[in-house]
């Protein structure tokens, strides 16, 4: 999921499914709401054609910011919620239309000078931002309301805004606020750089045909060779995964995972080591021993104790399994060469499939002809219209590049949200897969609306673009993210909207949503190969026992991950050495073997936006495993239990603690005894 965490061929005939239809414009009927707000009402969504567009959206944007500011500020009686709590809302929405969007067009939109000056809008708008948050007189302001003439929302808004001034350094002397400031500006720029040299970096590699054996038909017959005879591959998503997958060759899958693990380095050497020496003064400055205690204080897991004793329980309980399977992984790869020296990260997807044919006689090339991305795409629209109880129409909105559809989001005729797909790799863009979120939904002035960003393969003539089914599982998880962000949008205060929960809890619902990638009676309704049949039920539990082959291994993978993520944050980076960290924490909790010139570290992105979170993805499933109990006993198409679901956890957003939404949808607090049991099967 990407957001703003840091500063604040299927027939359309199919039962559900309205894809197809295009739909013309019409204006949007909003709900009244109480307040008369001072901004203009959002119509429709605003995109960026040219790099004044971006400037524009800053500039209006901004200048209501001021205005706002001003307002609450030249305030001598008494503080209430119309003149001073609506006027901060106000502010907040201004700052989120500037800053999902831009986030957005800076990793998507296929103009570099439009890149460019999204970032700059994002740069300009975090400066305001932190100066807001750091205004004695504003914070003042909030404190002054009397919290008794409110409702439990409105309650919650001041306490959540309150709790953000003083994690800003509001109540610091001038000189440690300029100082924040400064480091805030700081660590915005070396962000964008961090996720710049990503972007940018795309590598590639040639081989011969006999070094890409094993490769499928289709991947194969889109990868001609040129006159030489050698053929190109890329480090896009589209390329990468299909090789570790299924080339034959060790060689050819470890020169690919090499150049992969070398994207962004050495640029990100430098600016990584400033982005942690900047987080870890930042966070000294407000009062904490290190950037991780900082950024741990308004989660779930609300301190460091508490994240380290989580790794290592779930690294106690995982590492075992993950021991057993590299052994048995091993007698596969000695098979094929005796003098294998070890178990490396460019053979897990090959031998792990291995071992699923050996085990299973599952193959998974078998399942990709039941998956080609546009009955992938219809179907799981059907899927979220069956169970929600909303309509999806396609738009003919304008959008940032040719290739994004738009789409809206009906609950019966009334619009409730807007989204974009843009899902296939190009110069330029975001190389992951991940939901922007653009606005939040508020009461009486704008639909939530948000993206899908994916580089799945592209349909062309003749080719279908068949899918992984790993791809078909990430597809379930970034919707999963996307309707999150657009179910809770009926809500008055912005910071209650959308993905507004903790940052712990967000994987939650995506990784939730992934469980339906493996459910017979939802993927019979859309995979189906060109001959029309449908996928064989056994082959889908054929498919869900292999899938039990090798979780130890990707799953103390992602350990390994969260735990470096967490490293890199604890301390101070001062004289840190970015690469023997990464080998120190690999050589404890990695299941593969290291190797040289391996600079992983460069190229994880989420040591971004996540920082020193990515335990959330390990802390979310925990908890996604609890919420899949009434869907496993009910069924994935229960209607009854997916309005629950959307009630209590979907549309409520922020305006309740995670753990009070998850008891109120579980009926009680949530454990770690699913997880535990889905580790051990």
């Amino acid at each position: 999921m990407k957001n703003w965490p840091i500063l604040i061929a299927m027939s359309a005939s199919i039962a559900g499914i309205s894809g197809c239809a295009q739909k013309q414009e019409a204006p949007v009927e909003v709900p009244k709401a109480a307040h008369v707000y001072s901004i203009e009402k959002l119509d429709m969504p605003v995109i960026f054609n040219t790099a004044e567009d971006a400037k524009k959206v800053c500039d209006i944007n901004l200048g209501h910011i001021e205005r706002l500011r001003g307002e609450i500020t030249a305030i001598t009686g008494k503080h209430t919620q119309e003149n001073t709590l609506e006027r901060f809302n106000e502010m907040d929405i201004a700052f989120e239309r500037i800053l999902g969007i831009s986030e957005l067009m800076a990793n998507t939109h296929p103009e570099e000078s439009v890149r460019t000056e999204a970032e700059n809008c994002t740069s300009r708008a975090a400066k305001v931002l932190t100066d807001i948050q750091m205004d004695p007189k504003l914070y003042a302001a909030m404190n002054d309301v009397d919290k008794s003439t409110l409702d439990d929302r409105a309650k919650r808004f001041v306490d959540k805004t309150l709790l953000a001034y003083k994690l800003s350094g509001v109540d610091k002397d001038e000189a440690t606020r300029k100082k924040l400031a400064e480091l805030d500006a700081a660590m915005v720029k070396s962000g964008q750089d961090f996720d710049k040299n990503i972007r940018d970096d795309r590598k590639t590699i040639q081989f011969t045909a006999e070094q890409l054996a094993g490769l499928p038909e289709d991947f194969m017959k889109n990868h001609a060779p040129d006159e030489n005879g050698m053929i190109t591959i890329s480090t896009d998503y589209t390329d990468y995964f299909p090789v570790l997958n299924y080339a034959k060759d060790e060689k050819t899958r470890a020169e690919l995972a090499k150049i992969f693990s070398q994207r962004a380095y050495p640029a990100n050497d430098e600016v990584f080591k400033n982005l942690l020496k900047q987080r870890y003064e930042y966070a000294k400055l407000i009062g904490f021993d290190n950037w991780a205690a900082y950024n741990s204080y308004n989660k779930m897991a609300k301190d460091t104790k508490t994240i380290e004793a989580f790794l290592n329980e779930i690294a106690t309980i995982t590492k075992p399994r993950s021991d057993a399977e590299v052994e048995e992984l091993m007698k596969l790869k000695k098979a094929d060469n005796p003098d294998a020296d070890g178990f490396y990260s460019w053979d897990r997807f090959y031998y792990i499939e291995a071992l699923k044919k050996q085990k299973y006689d599952f193959d998974a090339q078998s399942v990709r002809q039941y998956f080609p991305y546009e009955k992938v795409k219809r179907g799981i629209l059907n899927v979220a219209s069956t169970i929600y109880g909303v309509s999806f129409q396609q738009s003919t909105r304008p959008v940032w590049d040719p290739k994004v559809e738009a789409y809206d989001v009906f609950e019966k005729d009334q619009l409730i949200a807007r989204f974009y797909l843009d899902m296939h790799p190009r110069a330029g863009k975001y190389g992951h897969a991940a939901s922007f979120g653009m606005y939040s939904g508020v009461e009486g002035l704008q639909l939530p609306a948000a993206t899908l960003v994916c580089n799945f393969p592209e349909p062309t003539p003749g080719n279908p673009a068949l899918m992984e089914h790993s791809d078909v599982e990430t597809f379930f998880h970034e919707f999963g993210h996307l309707l999150h962000q657009l179910f809770a949008g009926r809500h008055h205060w912005v910071k209650q909207s959308g993905i507004s929960c903790e940052w712990d809890f967000v994987e939650a619902p995506s990784q939730l949503f992934e469980d339906w990638a493996w459910d017979y009676d939802v993927l019979k309704r859309f995979a189906t190969n060109e001959k029309g049949e449908v996928i064989p039920q056994e082959l889908v539990e054929k498919m869900k026992k292999a899938d039990d082959v090798g979780k130890g291994v990707l799953n103390m993978r992602q350990i390994s991950y969260a735990t470096l993520s967490y490293e890199y944050h604890k301390g101070n980076p001062e004289n840190i050495d970015l690469l023997q960290m990464q080998k120190e924490v690999f050589d404890k909790t990695s299941p593969f073997k290291q190797y040289e010139n391996d600079y992983t570290f460069a190229s994880f992105g989420h040591l971004n936006g996540y920082s020193s979170m990515y335990y959330t993805y390990m802390w979310s499933l925990a908890i996604a495993k609890d919420l899949a109990i009434p869907f496993n006993e009910k069924g994935h198409l229960d209607v009854e239990t997916a309005h629950k679901y959307r009630d209590n956890i979907l549309s409520v957003g922020g305006a309740l603690d995670a753990k009070d939404m998850v008891h109120n949808f579980l009926g009680r607090d949530y454990n770690l005894d699913a997880f535990k049991q889905w580790l051990a099967e």
